[in-house]
């Protein structure tokens, strides 16, 4: 067995599984030093009752009557429906999150912020109980016609077993990382937000880090559909590293700037504060500027303008279950600039939204170092797929647009 091979199928799924599930309380602990009881475990009467309300909340507009949108159809020949709603989910969402702390239960977000280890407690429990019942199914009952290769368990278990699977009669993936995962983001930004504001006084630069990160999410309810197309949904399976990330890792730690400062209180100035609200609103557009042309391109079949030219392609084709089909790659506008252009501007964005942290050390800006290894990494993994789908025409596709996120540098 190759090195590679044995790394990547036996040694980093169980490392990753033992490091990655306890580290959430580790940082909360970080972010809010307090005793811990058995709810950092198992969690409490509050955070189930969260957890619960959260849960049926997002699954009500799943199954609820509404548009519907198909995703890109797999190599097996499934074309999964998803419900084209996310921006009545999140309006809706945030409505009644005003509504409570306002008047119904003025002062929730003090509670949700210092029940935080016992929510991720509660989350943890759920999505491993979640991710267990998948794997299950998917090696005795799948609702697929896929064959995949039989994998050591834990890799198994980490990856996931099923592309589009459905439960209780929505798509798991959109419940966990749209629905849940995305959901939770903003919510408990807002929480932390305004948990600080009540504990410690109001704080331009809390409210600057809860504003871009707002902004942000309303965009990607706004693009819902068109994450539909992303490798989040077309490669990655629904397993731990998927559904447990969206449910718990999503909520300890891409909200942790947001968190951490709640306690700490940032240090900016209201000037310098207004500075990095408008740079990365900037970085918020630019990327949503890049999403926003593919998302137009591949509605009009090619068919478009961008940057007030037509849009340049190079005509691909690619074989499924039915056969041989053809699509085409975008080499114009922000995609003919670099392949990843997107994640240079989403990146600059969370850098923008870590920035209130500067002068409390690096804990801060964890989620800035975590997102570049993150996004780098999915860039390699994009191509290594669009390579096997395309061939000639993806290594025609990397001659036209040579570099992969930054113009000259890489």
């Amino acid at each position: 067995m190759a090195l590679g091979e044995l790394l990547h199928y036996h040694v980093i799924p169980p490392l990753f599984l033992l490091f990655f599930t306890p580290v959430v309380q580790v940082l909360t602990q970080l972010g809010d030093p307090r005793p811990l009881g058995w709810s950092a475990l198992f969690g409490s009467q509050f955070a189930w009752a969260f957890t619960a309300v959260t849960l049926v909340w997002a699954w009500l507009f799943l199954v609820l009557p509404g548009p519907v949108h198909h995703g890109p159809t797999t190599h097996f020949g499934q074309t999964p429906p998803y419900r084209a709603n996310g921006m009545l989910y999140y309006v809706c969402t945030l409505l009644l999150f005003v509504l409570l702390e306002t008047w119904l239960m003025p002062g929730v977000s003090v509670t949700i912020y210092s029940n935080m280890s016992a929510i991720l407690a509660a989350l943890n429990v759920t999505a491993l109980v979640l991710c267990t019942f998948l794997l299950i199914r998917g090696k005795v009952a799948p609702q697929s016609s896929e064959e995949i290769e039989p994998k050591p368990l834990p890799h198994e278990f980490y990856r996931g077993m099923e592309l589009h699977p459905h439960l209780l009669g929505v798509d798991v993936k959109q419940l966990t990382n749209c629905r849940v995962g995305m959901m939770l983001w903003q919510l408990l930004v807002l929480v932390f937000c305004v948990a600080g504001a009540r504990l410690h006084g109001l704080s331009s630069g809390h409210v600057v880090c809860a504003a871009l990160q707002t902004v942000y999410i309303a965009k990607f309810f706004w693009w819902e559909t068109g994450y539909f197309s992303t490798l989040d949904i077309t490669l990655d399976r629904a397993g731990y590293y998927l559904c447990w990330g969206c449910m718990v890792w999503v909520p300890c730690f891409y909200t942790y700037a947001a968190f951490f400062l709640t306690r700490q209180r940032p240090l900016l100035s209201d000037g310098q504060s207004a500075f990095v609200l408008a740079a990365g609103l900037l970085a918020i557009a630019l990327n949503y500027r890049c999403d926003l042309e593919k998302q137009r391109f591949r509605e009009s079949g090619g068919r478009c303008r961008l940057w007030g030219r037509p849009a340049e392609y190079i005509d691909a084709e690619y074989v499924t279950a039915q056969g041989r089909r053809t699509t085409k790659l975008l080499t114009s506008g922000c995609w003919g600039v670099a392949r990843h252009l997107n994640y240079v501007f989403e990146i600059l964005a969370a850098f923008c939204w870590c920035l209130p942290g500067l002068g409390h050390g690096v804990w801060p800006f964890l989620y800035v170092l975590f997102l570049t290894v993150l996004l780098v990494h999915r860039v390699f993994r994009d191509e290594e797929k669009c390579s096997n789908k395309y061939g000639k025409a993806w290594k025609k596709y990397c001659r036209q647009v040579p570099y992969r996120m930054i113009p000259y540098v890489f």
